[in-house]
């Protein structure tokens, strides 16, 4: 501040404040350059100087201040630091266009802290010769004294009463900046760093409390002083004690200077003063302020933001805190504390009340510093110009670069950002605030004094609150890199919601939820172990509620909350945990929700149930009463018909008596009548014959008179004119002249009758009846009988005429004859009828006399069905009653035993109803904080908090089963139709899922998870996407406005787009409910629903995620891998059976659910029935029936039980195969606290299950071919995950292997050593047992058959050891097409995603290498680009990852991949070898040099190799590499050619022997070295090897009788041919041990490896 000021005065200079940050870079120099620089051209030079427009000959100062924070990069430079040395000692720099540019004018002066302090970094000499370095420490207490004292002198003056009050108001604040000075040090937390500045600010504060005060007593001075200090001081601090610690330094300090007050009212807590309730600020009560604060805060959230908020004391102390700094100008606040502990919300409301603006930004995953500079600018803008007031809120979370802190560093600190406004933004932005300025009456011209007027105003109205988390590791950096948070900010640590601040929220929002019958009156709660649980809330429960169940409820959700958050940090402390999560006030929050909701919805269903169960058990009684009733009315209607009976009998006897009269009578006249009947018959029979004969003939007679109709008067005319007519012609009309009774047959007088015009009518009217016999035997005997020629025929052929005429007489001939014939029969006839008529006469007369009779009997009949109607009445009615009573008794019969289980459950809905407290408790911690945690951690959270609700004496089920009481059978069964795996875990995350408050955010390794949301969702449209796509916004937008539901994939870090929905911040205007996403408010649909999704197990999630989702963790537990690996053993093996048990399974799950349906509709049926259920035949048919259907499902389910045991026998034989599978995966998981490098998926255990079972040939169903799948699974286990082991962990495994496949041999305790191990594997598992892996000698196998399109291959290896031509060359053998790219750069990251983008469709090879060295990009790109692949990749697409072993590679990656660890051969030929391939044919130019190469060679191998022999070869493992040797390589070239001037030397003699001995002893090998022992070692066998006599015959690299000699040639192939002649075992006597190194070293592995397998062994007998 005192620099700044004093060169703020100085005449002819423009000052420039750069506040520098870790990140500080080179361009903020140059930004500011640009802003307040032009260009200038000199001559030849173009020189950069301060514009004219800031005033002739001005000089630019850049104040750097913090100048000593910039890191070093990985040089150990200081970049910034560096060019400002260029600057200063080149005066210039090159521009980017490689144009040399000199600086005028331009003059840097630096501040900072000390280097020793945290956070700085020593700042080069070079640079610091240039500067004149000044200490200013803090001034002393006297100063301080002397100081602060003048302040406060004139602050007394307002108030003369108090003047004599200056010198104990600046001797308290001193002392008590001093004590807190030293008590509260930077190293215990960042925040507590103290400077003069806090007691600046106490000053300003008291001033700001008392000016507009009328009157103040001393009293009131001293509570003002008090409460500036608390906030000061007490505010930063984290722990209780440390606050309680300041307070009672407060009050003792206040208590010894301040002599005269009363200081029990002075200091009386709380010190609440606000200015909200008056006009100046006052000191204010906390109900008082509570009550205006909730009047308040119901107009916020109809205005701002709906988010409920409790007033309790904690939050009434942050609002005040945050509104005391608002208030002030440049006040700006740090808020440090969990996620969901209020810091923006609280900030928001405060803000609010104060009339500022609220601003932040609206980020989103594309959101970079171009867009944040934009923001700032327009923030600046609104502040400076059009002078609003504004609230910056900016969160952690939004800090998406380090650019982003870097801007509000300098923002902070001098209200400018160097280089915002640059070029027309600048100008613009100068003309405008001008026209402000003339606006308001200022008339300023130059632009200096407009900018430096602009950045005050910018200042002074624009307040910054950061919040930020210190659960996420980042916080203890802050303070270092950004210290303008902490010098500019007042801090407000919100730590995490104390136990009194979790119970008044959950007293708060508990005060309505009806307890019911677990609220005893006088009853006490929490005695004993439990008080200590109690106490931590006791301060809010008063009076009556004090150690009540309320009480209790609230303890044991503070306690719930506790005991969540100790276990996290627990599991995440073990060092098998891959990902972690924290507890935050929003989980408290979601837990009263839950147990809320919970209590509610139980209530209600159990109150349901015993409404239904009671009324159903009502009916069942009452139908029991009935049937009793019944049973005695029955008794009395069998009295009743036993006295009918016998009336009805007697009047039965009159009536058969008399009826026996009747019946004399009747048959007389049924006699007579018989008589006449047979009369009758016989007429009719005689009447029947004789017209049945007439009947005969009669058809033909009128076919004749039909005939003889249709005759035509010409025919007659034409027969009549003929004189001699044919003989047949005159016989037919003879015939007919005959029949008409003519008595002349001459032809004339036939020819008169055939004239006459009655001839054709006299014909079809003759009557048969007239015929005479004599007529028909003349007809007959003369013209008809025996003549031949007359006939039909013959006459028609000779007269269409007569031919009728024929037929006609013909059939009149032959009637007659038969009338005639039946005469007599007629004659008959007529005297029956007569004799008929004479009985009828006789049946009439005797029927009315049987009339009379039956009448007589009618009467008789009546009188007796009268008696029988009632006796039969009387039956029916005793029938109903009896079948009613039977049905009755059938149905409570078969009712009993539901009868019985209604009774005990309708007694265990009491029991239910007071345990439902504690069942409350245990469901919302359940549902609130289980889903993150695995199995076992679940059992232990659900373990504590059973105790902890025993101890506090809440009554709960012991048996309450979480799945059973918060979800469906029919619901489970359900999802496991829509692919939820059937494991425990798995179903309670289908409960948790479905019960969740907040989205939830799903951790899916295997994807079923994944796969049963698409399909759980699917009638609510669900759509699957990613931050990574394009369209994620407009996918997002639509579903939040239609309400549909989105799966967002691979998430791991939340795009701050969605922070609003997670949040749930809906705004309610105009009766819309909106939210913003991006720069946008969109319609929110309470339909919406969003499921957040990552692959990554090992994901590391920020506190700020786990405060706004629920997590959910589908991680596979061994349990349900043992499950799948028997279901995938079953499928491959016996599928029959497999299919069988999962139809079982499933049908079994249906029965139950179906029976216990049809339990409820009985209930609901007999509950339902008003009145008497024996009346309601439907109700009773309706129950017979449910009970016969329930009989039949009964009958069902012990039908499917005997099938599932026979279904289990044949599945027996496969558990114990399955069991090991089991145990295979515990052990590969175990691997993890061996090496980082050691992660192993269940999906790729269970490809290796699938491999080895399809390898299995025998096609046995016995013992036999278990014992092939066992073997082929441990040979695809070692084959598959050995190779992904180092050398000496693949011993372990394999020896941990041979334990698990039932090896009883034993390794002998002594002597163990390699080989013994080696022996004991090969014994165990026999010869050929791949227990080294099959990796790079295998690889075209691997990638063929190993791998996929979806999963790559990663090659690991040491550093200088590359792999990567091994996947060349199979490329090529192969004619693959490979397409490889360097990692490293940027430009790198944008080809391999093409490459891999464009070889996943075309079904490819991508090699990508020295992926090491872009670890960032694997994690946040790679890897999500691959899981997004899928099913969609050609399958031929192989990607292939080379990476030196580093543990900075992605969790994801290595679980993604099938890995080998390529470790380099060991030994001095393998080691010679590829030193030697490392160097160019080019280099082999001279045998001087050659010689030389291969004594480095032959160094650097020996070197590498004592490296196996640690601690006797080298004391501790250095990092020598092949770098080392190439580096050495350049240096002996360079030595040399600087020797011989770049003459060929041929005399070993003139070599720089000393030169080089030295470089490589005490650089380039011996740089690395840190032992004197060691570098003895290294100087030894340099100093052996590099000497002129190396050029002799026979030279000896070492001494010792099998001491190899150098070649006598030099050339490149007698080099390579040498080296091909070593041995491949390398005695260690050739890197200068002993003979028993090897066996010593051999030894030390085993010891190794033994320790290794003890610690395997206790990870997999905790699992």
């Amino acid at each position: 501040m005192t620099l700044t000021s004093v060169l703020q005065t100085v005449q002819g200079i423009v000052m420039a404040n750069l506040n520098f940050s870790s990140r500080t870079t080179p361009e903020i120099i140059l930004k500011t350059f640009s802003q307040y620089c032009s260009y200038v051209r000199k001559g030849k030079d173009i020189v950069q100087e301060p514009s004219e427009s800031l005033g002739a000959n001005t000089w630019l100062v850049v104040f750097c201040d913090e100048i000593n924070l910039p890191e070093n990069d990985a040089y150990g430079t200081q970049r910034v630091i560096m060019f400002m040395r260029q600057l200063v000692e080149q005066g210039g720099y090159w521009r980017d266009d490689n144009t040399w540019i000199k600086i005028n004018r331009i003059q840097f002066v630096g501040a900072c802290n000390p280097p020793t302090d945290a956070g700085r970094v020593v700042m080069s000499s070079r640079f610091l010769r240039h500067a004149p370095l000044i200490l200013v420490d803090f001034p002393e207490k006297d100063s301080l004294l002397q100081i602060y004292g003048t302040f406060n002198g004139g602050m007394m003056k307002l108030f003369p009463n108090l003047k004599g009050e200056t010198s104990a108001l600046t001797n308290a604040m001193v002392e008590l900046y001093c004590e807190a000075k030293a008590k509260f040090t930077p190293d215990m937390q960042p925040q507590y760093f103290y400077s003069p500045r806090e007691l600046s600010r106490w000053v300003r504060g008291i001033y700001e409390a008392i000016v507009d005060t009328d009157a103040l007593t001393r009293e009131e001075l001293v509570r003002v002083w008090a409460h500036e200090a608390l906030r000061l001081f007490h505010d930063r601090l984290v722990d209780n004690e440390e606050r309680v610690l300041c307070e009672e330094m407060v009050d003792n300090i206040a208590r010894s200077h301040f002599a005269g007050v009363d200081h029990h009212k002075a200091l009386a807590r709380p010190l609440l003063y606000s200015s909200w309730m008056s006009k100046d600020t006052r000191r204010v009560g906390r109900d008082e302020l509570k009550s205006f604060l909730a009047a308040r805060l119901s107009v916020f959230y109809e205005e701002e933001l709906d988010v409920p908020l409790v007033i309790f004391d904690e939050v009434l102390d942050h609002i005040l805190r945050i509104d005391r700094v608002l208030r002030q100008p440049m006040g700006h606040c740090l808020l440090v504390g969990d996620s969901g502990a209020g810091k923006t919300v609280l900030s928001k409301f405060v803000s609010w009340m104060n009339g500022l603006s609220i601003f932040q930004i609206k980020a989103h995953s594309k959101y970079d510093l171009d867009d944040f500079n934009e923001d700032l600018r327009s923030v600046m803008r609104r502040v400076g110009i059009e002078g609003e007031k504004i609230c910056f809120i900016f969160d952690e979370s939004n800090a998406l670069g380090s650019g982003f802190l870097e801007a509000m560093n300098a923002l902070l600190a001098s209200g400018e950002i160097p280089g915002l406004f640059e070029g027309d933004d600048y100008t613009a932005l100068i003309n405008s605030f001008r026209d402000s300025q003339h606006r308001n009456g200022m008339i300023v011209d130059s632009e200096e004094e407009l900018w430096r007027r602009f950045t005050g105003i910018v200042q002074r109205n624009l307040h910054v609150v950061f919040t930020m988390n210190p659960s996420g590791g980042e916080w203890k950096n802050r303070s270092t890199t950004s210290p303008a948070l902490f010098n500019r900010c007042v801090v407000d640590w919100f730590g995490t919601w104390s136990p009194r601040a979790l119970g008044e929220v959950g007293k708060e929002f508990t005060m309505t939820l009806d307890m019911g019958d677990a609220e005893i009156a006088g009853a006490s709660w929490g005695i004993g172990d439990g008080k200590v649980i109690m106490d931590e809330v006791s301060s809010i429960f008063q009076g009556n509620t004090a150690h009540g169940l309320r009480h209790a409820i609230v303890a044991a959700l503070v306690d719930i909350h506790k005991t969540s958050k100790n276990t996290a940090a627990e599991c995440a402390m073990a060092s098998s945990t891959a990902s972690r999560t924290y507890v935050s006030p929003r989980d408290f929050l979601a837990l009263i929700h839950n147990f809320v909701s919970s209590v509610r919805k139980m209530r209600e269903q159990i109150e349901d149930q015993q409404l239904h169960v009671n009324a159903g058990l009502g009916k069942l009684r009452q139908t029991q009463d009935n049937v009793a009733d019944l049973k005695v009315a029955l008794g009395a209607k069998k009295i009743e018909l036993r006295q009918k009976e016998e009336l009805a009998n007697q009047k039965l006897q009159q009536m058969v008596s008399d009826q026996n009269e009747a019946e004399k009578r009747k048959g007389e006249a049924e006699k007579t009548s018989n008589d006449v009947a047979r009369q009758s018959e016989a007429i009719a029979a005689r009447k029947e014959q004789a017209q049945r004969e007439l009947d005969e003939a009669e058809p033909a007679l009128k076919a004749a008179q039909i005939a003889v109709k249709g005759i035509k008067k010409r025919d007659l005319d034409e027969i009549r004119n003929l004189l001699r007519p044919p003989p047949n012609v005159r016989a037919t009309l003879e015939c007919v002249a005959i029949m008409l009774g003519e008595s002349n047959l001459e032809w004339t007088h036939v020819r008169k009758l055939l004239g006459k015009s009655d001839f054709i009518p006299s014909i079809l009217d003759f009557a048969a009846a007239t015929l005479t016999p004599k007529q028909v035997k003349h007809v007959t005997s003369d013209y008809l009988d025996g003549n031949d020629d007359l006939t039909f025929e013959a006459v028609m052929r000779s007269s269409k005429a007569c031919g009728p005429l024929y037929k006609w007489a013909e059939s009149q001939v032959k009637y007659s004859t038969v009338f005639n014939r039946v005469r007599p029969l007629r004659d008959e006839v007529e005297r029956l009828e007569v004799e008929a008529e004479t009985a009828m006469t006789r049946k009439t007369v005797l029927e009315a006399d049987v009339k009379q009779l039956q009448d007589s009997i009618g009467q008789y009949k009546a009188d007796y069905a009268t008696l029988i109607r009632d006796v039969e009445s009387l039956k029916g009615e005793m029938k109903v009653v009896t079948k009613k009573v039977d049905r009755a008794e059938s149905l409570i019969n078969s009712l009993s035993k539901e009868s019985e289980r209604w009774s005990k459950s309708s007694e265990g809905f009491e029991h239910e109803l007071k345990n439902l407290i504690g069942d409350g408790l245990l469901m919302a911690a359940f549902l609130t904080y289980s889903g993150f945690f695995d199995f076992k951690a679940r059992l232990t959270l659900m373990k504590r908090w059973r105790n902890m609700i025993d101890v506090l004496d809440i009554e709960f089920r012991p048996d309450l089963s979480m799945v059973e009481v918060l979800s469906k059978a029919s619901d489970r069964l359900h999802w496991q139709s829509e692919g939820l795996p059937s494991d425990s875990l798995s179903i309670e995350n289908g409960v948790i899922l479905d019960h969740c408050v907040r989205f939830p955010l799903i951790i899916d390794p295997s994807g079923h998870a994944i796969d049963f949301v698409m399909n759980k969702f699917k009638d609510e449209k669900i759509q699957k996407t990613s931050f990574l796509d394009n369209s994620f916004m407009k996918t997002l937008a639509g579903a939040v406005r239609f309400g549909t539901a989105l799966l967002v994939e691979n998430v791991e870090n939340i795009d701050p787009v969605l922070n609003p929905l997670l949040n749930k911040e809906i705004q309610r205007t105009g009766g819309r409910s909106l939210v913003r996403i991006g720069t946008e408010d969109v319609d929110y649909s309470p339909k919406f629903k969003i499921i957040l999704t990552t692959k990554n197990p090992a994901a590391r999630l920020t506190p700020d995620i786990c405060s706004r989702v629920t997590l959910i963790n589908f991680t596979v537990t061994p349990a349900s891998l043992q499950s799948q690996s028997l279901s995938l053993i079953l499928k491959m093996d016996k599928p029959e059976i497999e299919e069988q048990r999962i139809n079982l399974l499933k049908l079994q799950g249906e029965q139950q659910i179906k029976l216990r349906e049809l339990e409820e509709q009985m209930l609901s049926k007999i509950s339902a029935v008003e009145g008497n259920i024996l009346d309601d035949d439907r109700v009773v048919d309706g129950m017979e029936y449910l009970m016969k259907e329930g009989g039949q499902v009964e009958e069902q389910i012990a039908n499917s039980a005997t099938i599932m045991k026979k279904v289990q026998q044949a599945i027996g034989q496969y558990e114990p195969l399955a069991e090991l599978c089991k145990q295979l995966y515990v052990l590969l998981v175990s691997f993890r606290d061996i090496s980082f490098l050691y992660e192993f998926s269940a999906h790729a255990f269970m490809k290796t299950l699938e491999s080895a079972q399809a390898k299995v040939v025998s096609k046995d169903s016995g013992g036999d071919r278990l014992a092939d799948i066992k073997h082929s699974l441990f040979v695809e286990v070692a084959a598959r995950f050995g190779r992904a082991f180092a050398v000496e962990d693949k011993m372990v495994f394999a020896m941990l292997l041979s334990k698990i496949f039932g090896c009883v041999e034993e390794l002998p305790d002594t002597n163990l050593s390699v080989e013994v191990i080696s022996e004991f594997i090969t014994n165990a598992f026999g010869d050929g047992f791949p227990w080294q892996g099959r990796g790079l000698n295998d690889l075209s196998n691997v990638a063929a058959n190993e791998i996929t399109a979806a999963h790559p291959l990663l090659l690991c290896s040491a550093p200088g050891h590359d792999v990567s031509g091994r996947i060349d060359v199979m490329a090529r053998t192969q004619n693959k097409e490979l397409a490889s790219v360097a990692m490293g750069s940027a430009e790198g990251f944008a080809t391999a995603e093409r490459m891999v983008m464009t070889a996943s469709k075309r079904g490819t090879w991508v090699l990508l290498k020295n992926c090491h060295l872009c670890t960032e990009w694997l994690e946040h790109t790679l890897v999500k680009k691959i899981q997004g692949l899928g099913s969609m990749a050609n399958s031929n697409f192989r990607l292939f990852i080379t990476s030196e072993i580093s543990p900075n590679l992605p969790t994801a990656l290595l679980r993604m991949c099938d890995m080998i660890v390529a470790e380099a051969p060991s030994g001095i030929k393998a080691s010679l070898t590829r030193f030697t391939s490392n160097i160019s044919i080019e280099r082999y130019s001279s045998p001087i040099r050659n010689r030389l190469y291969l004594l480095l060679g032959w160094t650097h191998a020996v070197i590498q190799e004592r490296l196996r022999y640690i601690p006797t070869g080298w004391s501790e493992a250095y990092e020598f590499t092949e770098a080392d040797a190439l580096h050495a390589l350049d240096v002996v070239d360079a030595l040399l050619d600087d020797t011989s001037d770049g003459k060929q030397s041929t005399d070993p003699e003139l070599l720089p022997w000393d030169a080089i001995r030295t470089t490589l002893c005490k650089g380039i090998f011996g740089g690395r070295i840190t032992k004197d022992s060691d570098q003895k070692i290294l100087d030894n066998l340099v100093s052996g090897l590099f000497v002129p006599s190396c050029f002799d015959v026979n030279f000896k690299l070492i001494e010792g009788d099998d001491a190899p000699c150098l070649p006598d040639g030099t050339s490149m192939n007698e080099c390579l041919a040498w080296i091909s002649s070593l041995s491949e075992y390398t005695p260690p006597t050739w890197i200068g041990l002993a003979g028993s190194a090897e066996t010593a070293r051999s030894e030390s592995i085993a010891k190794s490896v033994i320790a290794k397998v003890d610690k395997v062994e206790k990870i997999m007998s905790s699992e």
